[in-house]
């Protein structure tokens, strides 16, 4: 389908959330998904229409995966774990509830820091440690596992407590025609100074394929040069 059917669609699924008619809704950007599973807004959208809180916060990890800024996913992320965190059992300490919300309190597989679990990278050691799966694009906490409910396992890529084969990584994105989420881990892989020649052309590729001209050729002549 063209993308001015996948904007149409998006535009009828938000009129029929607004009119509150959240089946039609929910066909529609379930559509919207089919076509591009990447469309930020239709995830976004979603999140207001599903009816658990678990359902919910899997679209909004979603955004923040295609949008790690988006700041309407962030604070409804928090929002989600405050609200779990007053239905918790009466036994649950008290820090853990002052903990959840200010975000979802986890423990980083690599520096072993308390980390915000809504948010896609250790903000102490600055590890990723929520993924997108390059078979399915679920998130894949990786305080919880390395492994997809999809089948797809990242284990081969990731080293605790060293951290994350990112140029490996990227590679298996590449594979998928995951190129977006391919250059975000060669770039990282970039930064940690390792095979920099070849790295500047995978990336002159990975921006090619989503249309980014100028940084393709940046690295095009930074790896030529």
């Amino acid at each position: 389908m063209s993308t001015v059917e996948e904007t149409r669609l998006l535009a009828e699924g938000m009129a029929a959330a607004k009119a509150g008619d959240r089946a039609r809704a929910r066909e529609l950007l379930t559509q919207v998904i089919t076509i591009n599973t990447r469309n930020e807004l239709a995830w976004l959208w979603m999140s207001g229409i599903l009816e658990t809180s678990a359902q919910r916060r899997d679209c909004l990890v979603r955004v923040l995966i295609i949008n790690p800024s988006n700041e309407v996913a962030q604070r409804g992320i928090v929002a989600l774990d405050a609200q779990n965190a007053s239905t918790a059992p009466a036994g649950l300490a008290q820090d853990q509830l002052a903990g959840s919300t200010s975000g979802l309190a986890v423990t980083c597989p690599f520096c072993q820091s308390q980390a915000d679990g809504t948010q896609l990278d250790c903000t102490a050691c600055g590890e990723n440690i929520i993924l997108s799966c390059p078979s399915c694009d679920k998130p894949i906490n990786l305080w919880e596992t390395t492994r997809c409910p999809c089948g797809e396992g990242l284990r081969h890529y990731i080293f605790v407590p060293e951290g994350i084969d990112h140029e490996g990584l990227g590679q298996r994105y590449a594979m998928a025609e995951r190129w977006e989420a391919a250059a975000r881990q060669w770039d990282r892989a970039l930064k940690e100074g390792s095979h920099v020649s070849m790295l500047h052309r995978k990336l002159a590729q990975a921006y090619d394929k989503i249309g980014r001209g100028q940084e393709a050729e940046y690295h095009r002549q930074v790896a030529h040069g």
